[in-house]
């Protein structure tokens, strides 16, 4: 048995206190180590980092007064090697918790938060070992009122309260994190299962509501698996100024939005932030069947102290965002026209980077580590997003199964089959094995656009298959600045007023007053004229600009109009001519056909319900 005692005494300073016992160390000299990265986020995060001091010492169980210092030596970044010892040893360290995300470890006097790979060292040797862990609450005054949230098993800690918590091995144990501190509770039951979630932060949101469009959501997606790999689910969400973001894990999932993005008490509208929570509830409990169970051969096990590489994330993370937004519609939380509208937002955002020219969805996945965790400024012309475009690969691979086998079969049969033959069987899923399935259960017909889809560049036929379900896809121009896809970007006025503002092709930030290029598109009117990422814009056309003028200035230029951009780099002064060019054709737009057929109306109702 493995025991944490971990202590929160110091919440001001953002350091918890973990004392360590391990029963049987090695006789050789006991090694311990933290991961370098946490299942689900592919980067290096070198959480050792953040451990401040750490000491060493033997005893009995019965002669805590009695402990002996020993030897403890770092021998690598993460990995220390204690002295030789026939007696218990005790490791006590400290470890400081700043980590406001949901992959780390967060500490002050409002709350705490650890996903405990970030503060539980690994026993080499005894990975399959129990293990157990005492929570205590800080002692101050904030922290009388404090509770715990997690779905580690509880030995004698009460519910929703500190103690004693268990787990069967090292695995298990950083598969659970933890919030303690003052928060709401909404529980719900869905496919007989118990689920709630914890909103931690200030807020005012509708909870019940929240509650039920989840729930809604969860009984979707058992009904698609047909089980619940889980016998309890649980839902931190914290609720902050800024941020977005969420984490899965096998029973739980660790969620981060902003205030606004919570429904609002007696307001029935769905709001865009809102669908957006919704839609990373349902992506991080889609990742309890998809990526914690059904994973890559390579994954069993995880090996945390080194890079994992797969070129399958396209199907763990892609499919997992098919899945995510298509478990709203069909569980009625939103209508085909909203549907439709996300859709052609995400596949403009796929349109607006020129990186899918470049990179496949394979090499995307396998080059995650390097690339889509680590983006520079000229990320979009250079990688493509397998969460994005693996999206738009379910949903072709999806159409593609219905059509060839007239709704036989589809991308739900797939991932049932991926459940029951790996999921379910804890056997990892070979490299290849996902797209094989596909060809085996289409046929010949589908094997050229699979390939095509996963080892080329070339465009996603989508518009061919749409047709089957009735739907028309439409490439146009921006109609305003921010038009960000789909049709509610139209209104009565820029549906009949041509868009003559020419564009630059770059995207800003404002920064105290001043204007940034952070990223400059391929082929653009700036990229030809010389301006680059980092550029300060300080005057068009001889006129001083700022963050207030820049928009008011920018609406004022036309297709074809030439302009000098004088601009700062690295404080030097510089002139570029920028000829202005018109919108490109990416921005898309998915609608039903008006006239549909019965046949395209029947395959459109089978997909979505």
């Amino acid at each position: 048995m493995i025991h944490y005692d971990v202590n929160a005494k110091q919440p001001s300073a953002h350091i918890f206190n973990i004392r360590m016992r391990i029963t049987k160390p090695s006789p050789d000299g006991q090694k311990v180590s933290l991961p370098n990265w946490i299942p689900g986020s592919y980067l290096i995060r070198d959480f050792a980092k953040h451990i401040i001091q750490i000491a060493a010492f033997e005893g009995s169980e019965d002669s805590e007064d009695a402990l002996k210092p020993i030897t403890i030596d770092k021998i690598d970044s993460n990995t220390w090697e204690c002295g030789k010892t026939n007696e218990h040893l005790i490791l006590e360290y400290t470890v400081y918790a700043w980590d406001n995300s949901v992959r780390g470890s967060h500490l002050d006097e409002n709350h705490a938060f650890f996903n405990p790979c970030s503060l539980f060292l690994m026993v080499h040797g005894q990975e399959n070992s129990p293990c157990k862990v005492n929570l205590s609450a800080p002692d101050i005054e904030e922290a009388k009122a404090w509770q715990v949230a997690t779905t580690l098993p509880r030995e004698d800690a009460k519910p929703w309260g500190f103690g004693g918590y268990i787990a069967s091995s090292y695995e298990e144990l950083i598969d659970h994190p933890v919030e303690m501190g003052r928060f709401d509770r909404v529980q719900f039951v869905a496919g007989g299962v118990p689920h709630t979630i914890v909103v931690s932060g200030k807020h005012d949101g509708d909870l019940d509501r929240l509650a039920e469009d989840v729930r809604k959501i969860c009984e979707n997606q058992i009904n698609l698996f047909g089980n619940a790999p889980f016998q309890e689910y649980l839902f931190l969400l914290t609720v902050q100024r800024e941020g977005y973001g969420g984490l899965e894990h096998r029973s739980s999932s660790a969620l981060i939005c902003q205030r606004d993005a919570l429904p609002v008490l007696n307001d029935p509208s769905l709001k865009p932030a809102y669908i957006t929570l919704l839609g990373l509830f349902s992506h991080e409990y889609f990742h309890a069947w998809n990526i914690k169970r059904i994973k890559p051969e390579s994954f069993m096990p995880y090996h945390l102290d080194q890079k994992s590489y797969t070129r399958q994330l396209w199907a763990f993370e892609g499919i997992t965002s098919y899945y995510d937004e298509l478990a709203l519609v069909r569980s009625k939380v939103i209508n085909t026209e909203q549907y439709l509208d996300i859709l052609a937002q995400s596949l403009t955002r796929v349109l607006r980077a020129s990186g899918r020219k470049k990179q496949t969805i394979t090499e995307s996945s396998f080059d995650a580590w390097i690339k889509y965790y680590q983006p520079n400024e000229n990320a979009a012309n250079a990688i493509v997003s397998y969460y994005l475009k693996g999206a738009f690969v379910g949903l072709l691979f999806d159409m593609a199964l219905r059509q060839f086998s007239e709704n036989r079969v589809s991308m739900d049969d797939v991932m049932r089959f991926l459940w029951r033959e790996y999921g379910e069987r804890n056997i990892g899923v070979p490299e290849g094995k996902i797209e094989e399935i596909i060809q085996e259960m289409a046929g010949e017909k589908i094997s050229t656009l699979v390939f095509d889809a996963l080892y080329t560049t070339k465009e996603l036929p989508l518009e061919i298959f749409f047709q089957h379900f009735g739907l028309t896809l439409k490439l146009r121009g921006a109609v305003v600045n921010e038009d960000l896809g789909g049709k509610k970007a139209l209104t009565p006025s820029t549906e009949t007023t041509i868009f003559k503002q020419g564009v630059f092709g770059f995207s800003i930030q404002k920064v105290q007053g001043r204007i940034i290029v952070t990223q400059v598109s391929d082929d653009s009117a700036a990229q030809l004229a010389g301006i680059s990422a980092q550029d300060e814009i300080i005057a068009i056309n001889g006129m001083r600009v700022d963050s207030e003028s820049f928009d008011k200035i920018a609406k004022r230029l036309r297709i074809g109009q030439e302009i000098k951009v004088h601009v700062f780099r690295q404080d030097l002064l510089k002139e570029k001519l920028v000829i202005l060019k018109a919108p490109p054709l990416d921005t898309a737009e998915i609608s039903m056909q008006p006239n549909m057929n019965e046949a395209q109306r029947r395959n459109l109702e089978l997909w979505l319900s």
